[in-house]
Formats: structure tokens, C-alpha cells, sequence
């Protein structure tokens, strides 16, 4: 369901609007310490989320979505390993590959950051009215997952050394 009110380009968004995402990604990862997996870095949350929206995925392509090099997704994997949250898993019809797959430890930590994704939205959003937070619930849902790929950290934008 495309609403035309909620299709903009880059361009659309004013600073203001810009600003307030800027202070929610702060208070996302600043301010709030209340969260299940504080005691990760933001990459390591990052490899737990991304496991839990996409499910088990070789570490190459997870790297590759999340723009880390191979060798820092390695060792993310084997930190995240170490204390219980991921598992390599054999792939099921490429020998050669390793899939990273959330344990129930990394599971749990997984439903922990949406519940503090959800208790985050309901304080952000809690001052303003109905059809505002509606409004904006709708326009998140609609966010495709394709639209917020990380560029490769190997690619270079034209013109730049």
C-alpha cells in the first residue's frame, strides 16, 4: 500500500526533519543504556539484528549488507560466538560456505532490542496525537529493507582517490 504523501527523495526531507533523525539515532545509541544487548558495540547489535530480520545468512553476505569488510565480520562473528549469541552453522548446498545463525541466546537478545525498539517509538512518539503517530508508524512499515543497504566498504564513489 503506497501512500504518494510518503514517496520522497533524498531532497524532500528538510534539516529540521533531518536533525530529529539525527537525535533519534542519538538516543538510540548515546543515551539509552536500558537495552538488552548494552553490553555490545553497535556492530555487534547490528550482526544480532540483522540475523534476526534475515535469518541465517553466510558471513560474506551479511558483511556485504551491513558494509563491513570480511575480516572485521570474521571477528565480529567470533566475538559473537564467544559469548553465546551466534553459531557457524554448515551451509546447506555450498560446502565452501559458513552460516552465522542466532542461538537462543542470541535469539533472546534479538526479541530484547525489538522491545526496545518498540518502548523507544512509544517515547518518541508519545507526544503527539493519534493520526501523527499513525502517520509515521505506516511510513516506517513501508521502509523497504532494499533501501537501507550499506554501500560495499569496498566501493569508492566516482571521482574520489
Amino acid at each position: 500500500m503506497r501512500n504518494a504523501e510518503l514517496e520522497t527523495t533524498p531532497a524532500d526531507a528538510s534539516d529540521a526533519e533531518a536533525l530529529a533523525l539525527m537525535r533519534l539515532v542519538h538516543l538510540i545509541e548515546a543515551v539509552h543504556h536500558d537495552r538488552a544487548t548494552s553490553q555490545l558495540d553497535l556492530r555487534q547489535r547490528l550482526v544480532i539484528q540483522g540475523l534476526g530480520l534475515w535469518g541465517p545468512t553466510t558471513i560474506a553476505a551479511l558483511g556485504q549488507r551491513l558494509g563491513v569488510s570480511p575480516s572485521t565480520m570474521t571477528g565480529l562473528g567470533d566475538r559473537l560466538e564467544g559469548g553465546g549469541y551466534v553459531e557457524r552453522c554448515d551451509h546447506p548446498s555450498d560446502r565452501r560456505a559458513t552460516l552465522l545463525a542466532l542461538t537462543r541466546k542470541g535469539k533472546r537478545a534479538f526479541e530484547g532490542e525489538k522491545d526496545f525498539y518498540r518502548r523507544l517509538l512509544g517515547q518518541a512518539l508519545a507526544s503527539l496525537g493519534a493520526p501523527e503517530r499513525r502517520l509515521i508508524l505506516r511510513a516506517l512499515a513501508e521502509v523497504p529493507p532494499s533501501g537501507l543497504t550499506a554501500r560495499s566498504p569496498r566501493t569508492r564513489r566516482s571521482g574520489s582517490a
